[in-house]
């Protein structure tokens, strides 16, 4: 988990460099000791008698054994550490499938500029990035950073985000939603999609349309300060808090507050409840159990966004996936921790084995990005855990690939895919 952290992106991009360098290296010093030994060899330099040209000689070979040495024990020392650390994890694992590069011709270069749309009203969040594959999902622009957000949210919301860490507390919140006249009136204040949906259902034709509603859950979800609990009851199950062990500054409850997890708008574990979800606008404006309760387990982040999404989960329509490469956005991942599934027959997905939900939310060539905010998500604030397609399809190799996520959980996994998103 921590790998991806560090690992996604640009400094898994360099490291790529950097060992191809270095292999060169390995490659070239040798060539070149033979080539200066074979050039000082009909030149006779290697007479005892040319002492200065000895010495030359000497130290030219020094210097190439050196330079070969450095990129052996780089090598040597990473293999010996392996994944005990997230850099050296990363320094073993590097792939080049994560380094894309386009060529252009010279009329191309000078006729066409290069488009990213932040629209997703008007584009539905294409990028400029042209899919290759037909399960390549046209994603948000997720190219900006933040030193103060861990999450990679789309441009336009991380900047919203940085702005409204810190806007209220527990003890604070009843007072500053009244400043604003009232709830709604805040969400218009915070702008951006928070503004425009607060109240709305989002529309849901595109795998931009999912992402949308994801990070309108997770972006508030983030901008408060959210805590992750598992159970309905006060004492049931395990409660996380936003910061790990204790609450950081930004957390909803650093003041105190917390009580329990939300009120679902329908009866816990009944069916009406399962397939329609929760409002998530009636919890973060404190209407599902007051400002106590704004905490939820792994299972809500589906609920809450398909519930915005306006689609009712009743009746399961599509084939069943089984292979990573065919997963797309939206698809729910079950995971259990017993037994033995067949990821075709639901029926063996036993309930008392049942382990941890997430959904699918970025398709990619060679990955795919899920989303995830239990546990991990309120202590290290990253939602986003990357998973790497296998050379293989194996049931093997896929299970190696959702381990270095989710460990032992990949043993029984199976997809539930509710809309087909365009």
């Amino acid at each position: 988990m921590i790998m991806e952290l560090v690992c996604d992106g640009n400094l898994n991009n360099i490291f790529y460099i950097l060992k191809t360098i270095l292999d060169i290296i390995m490659i070239i010093a040798p060539i070149l000791a033979i080539v200066s030994l074979v050039m000082h060899i009909f030149n006779g330099t290697i007479d005892p008698d040319n002492k200065k040209n000895l010495t030359k000689f000497k130290n030219t070979i020094k210097a190439l054994m050196i330079i070969f040495m450095i990129p052996l024990l780089i090598n040597i020392v990473t293999s010996i550490v392996g994944e005990k650390t997230s850099l050296t994890s990363c320094w073993n694992n590097t792939k080049r499938s994560s380094i894309k590069i386009k060529y252009y011709d010279k009329k191309e270069k000078k006729s066409k500029k290069t488009k990213v749309y932040t629209d997703p009203k008007k584009y539905h969040g294409k990028t400029n990035a042209p899919s290759t594959s037909s399960n390549v999902s046209s994603n948000l622009n997720f190219t900006c950073t933040s030193t103060k957000v861990k999450s990679k949210f789309s441009c336009d919301t991380l900047r919203i985000v940085e702005k409204h860490l810190y806007d209220f507390d527990a003890t604070n919140f009843d007072k500053v939603i009244a400043s604003y006249g009232g709830f709604d009136s805040y969400a218009k204040s915070v702008g951006g999609i928070f503004g425009e949906y607060y109240g709305k259902k989002i529309p849901n034709n595109t795998e931009a349309d999912f992402q949308q509603a994801a990070e309108y859950v997770l972006g508030w979800m983030y901008m408060y300060g959210w805590d992750y609990k598992n159970g309905f009851g006060k004492n049931e199950g395990h409660h996380n808090k936003w910061g790990g062990n204790n609450y950081s500054s930004d957390a909803f409850y650093v003041n105190g507050g917390w009580e329990r997890k939300y009120v679902p708008d329908y009866e816990p574990y009944s069916r009406k409840w399962w397939t329609i979800g929760t409002n998530f606008d009636h919890v973060i404006s404190g209407k599902n159990g007051g400002v106590g309760a704004m905490s939820s387990e792994c299972g809500d982040l589906e609920d809450f966004v398909y519930n915005k999404l306006g689609i009712v989960r009743d009746k399961q329509v599509y084939p069943k996936v089984t292979k990573l490469r065919d997963l797309k956005v939206g698809d729910g991942i079950y995971f259990g921790k017993c037994g033995s599934w067949n990821m075709n027959d639901e029926s063996t997905w036993k309930s008392n084995c049942g382990a941890h939900n997430v959904v699918v939310g970025e398709v990619y060539s060679n990955r795919i990005v899920i989303y995830d905010a239990a546990g991990g998500f309120q202590s290290h604030k990253n939602y986003k855990h990357i998973v790497y397609f296998p050379n293989s399809e194996s049931k093997e190799a896929e299970k190696e690939a959702l381990s270095k996520a989710y460990g032992d959980l990949a043993n029984n996994w199976g997809v539930r895919r509710w809309h087909n998103f365009k």
